[in-house]
């Protein structure tokens, strides 16, 4: 198996972790360049700058259909007058094998506030929820510090950065539906009714959550940003090995030697998941089927 070195070069979302797998709060993420994208962002760029910005970096919707983020943000209305507008993360993980999101906001919650604040300015929206599964207990008390060591630093709430932008955060624990993945049905179970998909159209970004445009991003969609901004746009797409620029969480279980979950490059074959770093089957066991996409991996 490859001995994993994470670096802020060749991991942005994970190289904070810590070793003993203790969650990374304001005091130390601030002392390893967070919020620096953030201050980047809100003191020096536009929201349509910042908007560009991630459409020209090519980051994709990290929740399965890979639509391009920047191009989903721009399809918010111009609008000055429709000044009430949401920023939803869909942290409702549900799928069988699937704990790539649980990962980020279990030991880097930062990470996520600092990914939403800056996707809230670029939206001009002024309030945000993360949606997560009611199972995630951990994952709820770790944000719900987070958000209120950023309140307490002045990085949510009123005139943040001394920017005149305000932004609130809360999170919002689901009930156990797995539709609820789907981005109009959580928006129901959001106001609190049940949780069927909605016809399209209208789309979320014209009437979303109580009727103003809401725009829903993954997770893992929303921490990827904070190091395109710190970055730059040129350094996001050589980390990968593809087209597709950045990098990916990758999760593998099942009867390998070494289960987990590593951030990889895009371009990484299957074959180098499964020996590289799952270490290949267990001993007398012979490889017969691999179901991508949750089951096994995301």
């Amino acid at each position: 198996m490859k001995n994993i070195i994470r670096t802020p070069e060749t991991h942005p979302l994970t190289w904070r972790l810590r070793d003993d797998k203790q969650p990374v709060w304001l005091d130390e993420y601030r002392s390893k360049n967070g919020y620096e994208g953030a201050r980047k962002a809100l003191t020096g760029l536009s929201p349509d700058e910042i908007v560009n910005q991630v459409k020209d970096a090519g980051l994709k919707g990290r929740g399965g259909a890979g639509f391009s983020t920047g191009l989903k943000w721009s399809l918010m209305p111009k609008d000055e007058s429709m000044n009430i507008r949401y920023l939803l993360c869909n942290a409702d993980e549900m799928e069988p094998g699937t704990y790539k999101d649980r990962l980020l906001m279990e030991q880097l919650p930062h990470l996520l506030v600092e990914g939403m604040l800056i996707s809230a300015f670029a939206l001009k929206a002024y309030r945000g929820y993360i949606f997560l599964r009611g199972e995630y207990i951990e994952a709820a008390v770790n944000l719900r510090r987070a958000i209120a060591e950023a309140t307490e630093a002045g990085l949510l709430g009123k005139n943040i950065m001394g920017t005149g932008f305000d932004f609130e955060l809360f999170v919002h624990t689901g009930a156990g539906r797995y539709i609820c993945g789907e981005e109009t049905a959580l928006i129901n179970s959001l106001e609190g009714r049940r949780a069927n998909p909605r016809s399209k159209p209208p789309f979320p970004a014209t009437s979303g959550v109580w009727g103003k445009p809401t725009c829903v991003n993954n997770v893992e969609t929303l921490c990827n940003v904070p190091a395109i901004l710190a970055n730059g746009v040129e350094w996001y797409q050589n980390i990968s090995k593809s087209k597709d620029a950045g990098t990916k969480l990758m999760g593998f279980s099942g009867r390998v030697k070494n289960p987990g979950l590593w951030e990889l490059p895009f371009g990484t074959t299957a074959r180098e998941i499964l020996e590289d770093y799952a270490g290949g089957m267990r001993d007398g066991l012979k490889f017969k089927a691999w179901q991508p996409g949750g089951a096994g991996t995301d």
